[in-house]
């Protein structure tokens, strides 16, 4: 039975042939393949990544919640404050103004 250092010494060797073989002697059509095999490789380990991300993200303080919602509750109140008519434009119809959420529905 092999050792853990052994096994990891095993799969390192047998990585670094499969990419010398890639490099020097694979023909196009294996190139073909295993660029295919590499890619969803690549797109796998991204969402798993992203998932792990957003599982960490969803166990942060509640601290950081608030704050991450009174940050957008600001931001909204910007954007309404700046749709405010302004002394000594003329009026608007006010069932025509834009809403904020009129953007979205």
């Amino acid at each position: 039975m092999l050792q853990k250092e052994e096994s990891k010494l095993f799969y390192f060797i047998l990585a670094i042939l499969l990419l010398l073989y890639y490099v020097f002697a694979a023909t196009p059509a294996i190139k073909g393949t295993l660029n295919l095999v590499l890619l969803v490789f690549g797109v796998v380990l991204f969402l798993t990544l992203l998932i792990l991300v957003a599982m960490q993200i969803t166990q942060s303080p509640i601290e950081i919640w608030v704050g991450v919602i009174m940050v957008l509750l600001g931001l909204w109140s910007l954007w309404d404050i700046s749709q405010m008519e302004k002394k000594g434009d003329p009026p608007r119809d006010k069932r025509t103004r834009e809403t904020f959420l009129s953007k979205f529905f």
